[in-house]
């Protein structure tokens, strides 16, 4: 791969039924960059987790973004307030699998931003590890 970053854009249903072949289009995505199978679970599971918690929508827009070095996407519009309400962490008991000690755990770093059309975009990165 060149040392450009590389854009791939897909539009998807939010159904249930279609999370795996998002499942397996962001497995393609991260062994071309050479991830481990670790870190290429890490980034589906970000990713599903996320689509199980976009509330009413019917349709995502997912966005990567791929280096030699890391995956950074985009997942979004989703519902604000679905979102919101599953990276509150304050009131989890203790071992209780937020959406935010999920992405805590299997991505390097994320964000939310506000999308034109009133909800919201997820920002996730997944560097690779080098051993």
């Amino acid at each position: 791969m060149n040392a450009e970053r590389e854009l791939i854009d897909l539009d998807a249903p939010l159904a249930a039924d279609f999370h795996p072949v998002i499942r397996l289009i962001i497995g393609g995505i991260a062994e071309r960059v050479d991830f481990a199978f670790e870190e290429i679970d890490d980034l589906q599971l970000a990713v599903e987790r996320l689509l199980a918690e976009a509330g009413r929508r019917e349709t995502v827009h997912l966005r990567f973004e791929v280096a030699e070095e890391a995956i950074r996407a985009r997942v979004g519009p989703l519902d604000e307030q679905a979102i919101a309400a599953a990276l509150r962490d304050g009131d989890a008991r203790p071992g209780q699998l937020t959406l935010e000690r999920i992405l805590t755990t299997v991505v390097d770093s994320f964000g939310v931003e506000n999308a034109v059309d009133g909800g919201v975009v997820v920002r996730l990165e997944k560097r690779k590890a080098y051993l």
